[in-house]
């Protein structure tokens, strides 16, 4: 007797976390810029992929903790734009873009509501490390004639961490007890600056932008 009702307790609690438990994937869009001293009076912005993995454990009915493994894009642009003797523009205009692609491992707390269909709002830091940079800059001949574009790889010049604020907002709808579908939109910023002793090295530049997700994720036990 005793036996079975220790095992009775043990599939009672884990049944309990179980429900708390949540995994999944999410994917989206980006539009990312900078904020910069010393670099550029006007910067344009990028847009991006995010898409990665998820997971969130829940905790007292509203409050939960989690944290994501994403691969997000982020990235400027910048307009070179000719004019003639008097200033004015001629309508030629040549674009170099700025694009720097990161892992990232957002860790988030947060609040919910809601049973089948539930809001949520987060709030976490954003450690991230860079796998990849570009930069493609219009090319001119002697005369100043467009003659293409050229990339520069600029991977081991930028620097290699960042860490950023996030502040989240979304909702779903659970399709039965275990599977969850759900959207959010976040704004992310940068408290870290890409610049370093070999890239910019006068200037500031810290990214900011804006994410859409959606997304699914599995609570471990079915409600």
């Amino acid at each position: 007797m005793k036996n079975l009702l220790l095992i009775i307790l043990t599939i009672s609690t884990l049944k309990v976390v179980g429900q708390n438990h949540l995994i999944g994937v999410k994917g989206g869009v980006n539009s990312t810029n900078i904020t910069s001293s010393n670099f550029l009076s006007q910067s344009d912005s990028r847009t991006g992929l995010t898409a990665g993995l998820t997971y969130e454990f829940r905790f007292k009915k509203h409050f939960s903790i989690g944290a994501d493994l994403i691969y997000n894009q982020r990235g400027f642009t910048n307009d070179l734009v000719f004019t003639d003797n008097l200033g004015n523009p001629t309508g030629e205009k040549y674009t170099t873009t700025f694009n720097y692609d990161y892992v990232s491992l957002p860790i988030k707390t947060g609040f919910n509501i809601g049973t089948k269909i539930y809001g949520f709002t987060n709030i976490g830091v954003i450690p991230s490390l860079l796998v990849d940079a570009k930069t493609t800059t219009p090319t001119f001949d002697t005369d100043a004639k467009f003659t293409g574009n050229e990339t520069f790889d600029a991977t081991n010049r930028v620097s290699k961490f960042d860490f950023a604020g996030l502040v989240e907002i979304g909702g779903g709808y659970k399709l039965n007890g275990r599977y969850w579908l759900f959207t959010s939109f976040s704004y992310q910023y940068s408290f870290t600056t890409i610049t370093n002793s070999d890239y910019f090295a006068n200037s500031k530049i810290r990214h900011n932008g804006m994410d859409l997700t959606i997304g699914l994720k599995c609570a471990l036990t079915k409600e």
